[in-house]
């Protein structure tokens, strides 16, 4: 699986069982789970080193569920992570419903059971890729400046709210401009505003920009979407 694009899992929970069943369904989706080495009591120690798109946390085997979610929601990294909640009884079910947990899933566990939420949790847990997904692409581009001066240079990567560009001439941080371009498989070309947020000086440049309406912004983050889900699970 491309590192830059993984969805990733942690499991925390005394039972094998459960992070065997739930391994197995979620590498369908695309998805890496792990069992968290640290089973017996408080915080798993991976929340603190790594980056999990998602947190199973078992309700019935795991008492420290408080502090856990605490821990998750106080973290820079994982406080966006999509929590399933393994339940059994209906007093796990409440607590895990007051605790805030996203998804629940019962016991018995039973494979089509999970992938049916699976299913209906995958676009939360790839929004925030999506976000910050950037196509390496290369395609022709046409800056204007504000002086009227036309630059032809080509796109090194592209994403919905900025790219970079290879260009023949430096650019100052915070020049505005003018972008317009023609994106693969695209019959609509995507014109937009951009600000100059880096130049190496040396023929690369990063812009921000903001599309010119809201059609062709739909047309791009449309087109990253099709570029970004071959990138998932492969």
């Amino acid at each position: 699986m491309n590192s830059a694009t993984e969805i990733r899992a942690l499991v925390v929970t005394r039972d094998a069982g459960l992070t065997t069943s739930f391994t197995e369904i979620s590498r369908e989706f695309g998805i890496t789970a792990q069992r968290s080495s640290n089973n017996n009591g408080g915080v798993p120690e991976e929340l603190g080193r790594s980056k999990y798109e998602a947190l199973v946390i078992d309700f019935e085997t795991i008492p420290q569920t408080v502090e856990i979610l605490a821990s998750i929601r106080q973290s820079h990294a994982n406080r966006n992570a999509v929590v399933f909640a393994v339940v059994g009884s209906g007093d796990t079910r409440q607590r895990a419903r007051d605790q805030g947990a996203t998804f629940l899933l019962e016991r018995p566990l039973q494979g089509e059971g999970i992938r049916r939420v699976l299913q209906a949790a995958y676009g939360l847990m790839t929004s925030e890729r999506r976000r910050c997904f950037r196509c390496a692409v290369e395609v022709p581009a046409q800056i204007v400046r504000a002086s009227g001066q036309e630059v032809n240079c080509k796109t090194i990567n592209i994403s919905s709210n900025g790219m970079a560009v290879s260009t023949p001439v430096a650019f100052d941080l915070g020049e505005k401009l003018q972008v317009s371009l023609a994106l693969q498989d695209s019959g609509l070309p995507i014109r937009a505003q951009a600000t100059v947020v880096w130049d190496d000086k040396h023929g690369k440049s990063g812009l921000s920009m903001e599309c010119a309406n809201t059609l062709l912004q739909r047309k791009l983050d449309s087109w990253l979407d099709t570029q970004f889900k071959p990138h998932v699970g492969s």
